[in-house]
C-alpha cells in the first residue's frame, strides 16, 4: 500500500498516539495537520493521501473522499450512535454496551466499511467522561489492528443503524 503522503487531523491524546503507531507500521512520516486555517482547501488538493481523522469534527468533502483513502475513529459500536456526542447517547439510551469503531470514511457520516471495533460494557458507574477516557484508551490500542485491516482489505459492510440520535436530527 503505497500513498503519496499520510496525514493525521484530530486533536488530543489519541490523535498524537495514533501518529507515533501509524509512523511505525508505514515506516514513513505522518504529517500532522495542525493549525490549518482551511481544511477545505487543504483538503481539496490530496490526491492519493491517506489521512486519519482520529479525534476530528471535521466533515470531509466529496473530492477528498473520492481522491484519497480516509479513517476515521469515532466513539461507538457503528451503526449505532452515528455522529457527535456518541458516548452521551449510549448512556441516554441506557446501551448495554458501547465501544469504539475504526471505519472507512464515505461520503455519508459515519456509514463506511469498519475496519475494527471493540467494546465495552456499560453499567451504571459511567460518566460521559470517564466512558470518553475509556473509549480513547481503547481507540489507540485498537488502532494497529485497524491499519492492518485497511492493509489486508478486511472490512465489515455495515447494513442497518440507528439510535435516538438519528431518528430526531442530532446526527447529520
Amino acid at each position: 500500500m503505497t500513498y503519496s503522503h499520510i496525514y493525521i487531523i484530530g486533536t488530543g491524546k489519541v490523535t498524537k498516539e495514533c501518529q507515533k503507531i501509524a509512523s511505525d507500521f508505514f515506516k514513513q512520516e505522518v504529517i500532522f495537520a495542525k493549525n490549518i486555517e482551511n481544511l477545505d482547501d487543504f483538503c481539496k488538493n490530496l490526491k492519493n493521501c491517506l489521512i486519519i481523522s482520529a479525534n476530528n469534527s471535521y466533515i470531509f468533502k466529496k473530492e477528498c473522499v473520492q481522491n484519497n483513502t480516509i479513517i476515521n475513529y469515532h466513539n461507538a459500536l457503528l451503526p449505532f450512535h452515528k455522529g457527535c456526542n456518541a458516548r452521551i447517547w449510549s448512556i441516554w439510551e441506557n446501551d448495554k454496551k458501547t465501544g469504539i469503531t475504526w471505519h472507512m470514511v464515505e461520503e455519508s457520516i459515519d456509514t463506511g466499511a469498519i475496519l475494527t471495533q471493540k467494546e465495552i460494557k456499560l453499567d451504571d458507574n459511567f460518566t460521559a467522561l470517564s466512558l470518553l477516557d475509556t473509549q480513547h484508551k481503547l481507540a489507540i490500542a485498537s488502532f494497529k489492528e485497524a491499519l492492518k485491516n485497511l492493509e489486508n482489505k478486511i472490512f465489515k459492510i455495515q447494513t442497518f443503524g440507528g439510535g435516538v440520535s438519528q431518528k430526531i436530527g442530532f446526527a447529520k
